[in-house]
Order: C-alpha cells, then structure tokens, then sequence
C-alpha cells in the first residue's frame, strides 16, 4: 500500500477532512477485522466507527505510516478485547442480534438475519488467523498482498489460510459467505458516521459519544490533541480545545497544550487558554507560570478574548497589576469588555485593600 505515507500525512495536515480517506480505503479491513472476533455485525459497525475516532486522535504517534494498515488492525484488535469485556457476555454464534433493515419488511428481516448467522457460523468454525484472512478476503474484495500487509504475514501464508479455509468451508456456503458478506461491508455510511463525529463544530453530531470515546482512551490520546491544535483549520483546532477541556483529564497532563493556546490566531481559540486556571493543579504554579501568560490578554487584538480574560482573571484579582488593568480599561472601546475590565479594575482595589488592613 505505496501511498499510506501521503494518506497518513494528508491526514495529520488536514483535520478531520484529510482523514475522510483513510476511512474509505480501510472501512472494509477494520470491520472485517472486527466481525471475525466479534462475529455480530452490529458490534463490528460498533467497534469500526470507535477504532476510526481513536485513530485520528492517535495518528500523529504512528511512526511508521507504511505500516497504517497493521496499525489500524492492532486497534481494532484491543478495541474489540475491550468490547467484549465491558459487555460481560460471550457472543454466541447460533444468537445473532442485529438491527433491522432500513425500509425492510418484517419477513425480509428474518431471512437476512437466518443467513447471516448461517454465515457467521460457518466462519466462526474456522481458526481465528484463517477466519479473519477469509473475512478481509471477501468483504471487501481486498488483495492477497493488501492482507499480508494489514496481518503483516507472508503473502505464503495469506495464500495458505486462504486455502484452507475454502476447503473447510462447503462450496454453496462460500458462495453465500461471499454475497453476505460483500452485501454487508460498511459502504460509505460508516464513514460518514465517523467524520460527523470529528466535525462536530459544524453544528451537529454526537457530541456525548465522541466525549465518552475521549474519556476512555485518556491520556494516550494527548498527542492526538497536540496535533489537531496544531492544523490549520481553525474549527478543527476549536473542536480539539472544547473536547481537551470538557474530557476530564488530568490537569497536569493538559496544562501545556492550554498554555500555548495564548499565541493562537484565531480568537475563539484563544479565549480557552483562560481555562488554564480552572485546572486541578498546585496554586502556586498558577501564579508563577499561568498568569504571566494569560494577564497580556487583557489588551488582547480581540474584543472578545478581552471580556473573557477580564471576566476570568477576577478570582486572581490579587496577582493582576493595577496599571496593567487600568490601562486596557482606559483604552477599551468594546462595551462588554469594558463592563468585564471595569470589574476587574474595582476587584483589584478591594483586593489590595484587604491586604492592606491585614
């Protein structure tokens, strides 16, 4: 797979737009990947879309871009460990669930059910290398080489599942194998599930499950954020700084990322830097290392960064230089901020005279 190093690079430049086709080229492999451990194809859609997330939150950690495809696999794998544990239950083969068809009768519901679980039996009775190589194989019709990259197996070996797999497999059932599940890759769909959830600052989307996924990955997704504060679509950097503060990470592990935000071009990116003083870390280091970065927003190109920094930085009303807020008041011509600034200046005075009377 000679481009996976342009994809991968596209991706890391663009944002969630860059990465719309790293979803299309490996939508197929990561479900397949994930309907033969799971052997549900509700689950796997699951699992796909979750694997995607966390791929675009981790891609700047990927060493080795060539090796995308075996990448990808890995999580999937792990993601599919996890499924299975968090659901406390063993998928059997024989009971398969699934979703209704969209716009299908009742009848037709129970007939593509029957056979896919016909399929998923079959298949789930041969080893787990040859199941996931027949899988990858026929769901969407990818290469022997394409699968010894994704597997990182010999093309030998490919050849030799593949083979195996076949024979064990009775000729009218392969061929029903291969219908079903060519019939029930994920198609375009999946991808555009996936990309609603990165671009969630469009206006729409999930934003519960993304923060859910955020959550549970933690702190191995900070190099993800790292990364998107750093492309240049400034709504993807906006998406980024709104998930990093809402996600519940530790303090410690965010403080830089929002420190940097003070030098960011675009104002409604920078206003969330003053969330650094929201964080859960020792006092002392906000005053040394926050504040001398974020007080300079008080005079601030930005209307809008201005009101903020004056509406924030009034707990710290104490460690705020009079002269520093008198002199963004006295040149303040946005109403709101001057509102802000003029409460910050009186907070100031209040604060220093307490201290003077201790």
């Amino acid at each position: 797979m000679n481009d996976d190093v342009a994809l991968v690079e596209d991706g890391l430049a663009r944002g969630p737009e860059g990465f719309g086709p790293i979803i299309d080229r490996y939508r197929n492999a990561v479900f397949g990947v994930a309907l033969s451990r799971l052997r549900n194809f509700h689950d796997a859609e699951d699992v796909a879309q979750g694997t995607f997330l966390e791929a675009f939150e981790r891609l700047g950690s990927l060493r080795d871009p060539s090796r995308l495809g075996a990448w990808l696999r890995s999580i999937t794998i792990h993601r599919c460990l996890n499924y299975r544990r968090e659901r406390e239950r063993v998928v059997i083969l024989e009971t398969v669930d699934e979703l209704p068809g969209r716009g299908s009768s009742p009848e037709v519901d129970l007939e593509r059910n029957e056979l896919r679980g016909k399929v998923l039996a079959a298949i789930g009775r041969l080893g787990k290398a040859q199941r996931e190589t027949v899988t990858l194989f026929y769901i969407g019709g990818h290469s022997l080489n394409e699968i010894a990259a994704i597997q990182e197996a010999p093309i030998g070996t490919i050849k030799r599942r593949l083979h195996d797999a076949r024979k064990k497999l009775k000729e009218e059932m392969l061929q029903v194998a291969e219908e079903v599940l060519h019939k029930e890759a994920p198609g375009e769909e999946l991808g555009k599930r996936v990309l609603e959830m990165l671009n969630i600052y469009t206006g729409g989307g999930r934003w519960d499950e993304v923060m859910a996924e955020v959550k549970r990955i933690g702190v191995q997704g900070l190099s993800g954020f790292a990364r998107a504060l750093e492309l240049p679509h400034w709504p993807s950097r906006r998406f980024a700084v709104k998930v990093l503060t809402g996600s519940g990470l530790d303090g410690e592990s965010v403080a830089e990322l929002l420190k940097a935000l003070v030098n960011d071009p675009n104002k409604k990116v920078r206003k969330h830097s003053l969330h650094a003083l929201r964080l859960e870390v020792d006092e002392q280091r906000k005053r040394e290392e926050f504040l001398p970065l974020l007080i300079p927003l008080l005079e601030d190109c930005s209307g809008l960064v201005r009101r903020n920094a004056g509406q924030r930085l009034q707990s710290w009303a104490a460690d705020v230089p009079l002269e520093t807020a008198a002199r963004a008041l006295a040149n303040e011509r946005n109403p709101e901020a001057r509102e802000a600034l003029g409460d910050l200046v009186l907070a100031i005075i209040e604060a220093r005279g307490e201290e003077e009377r201790r």
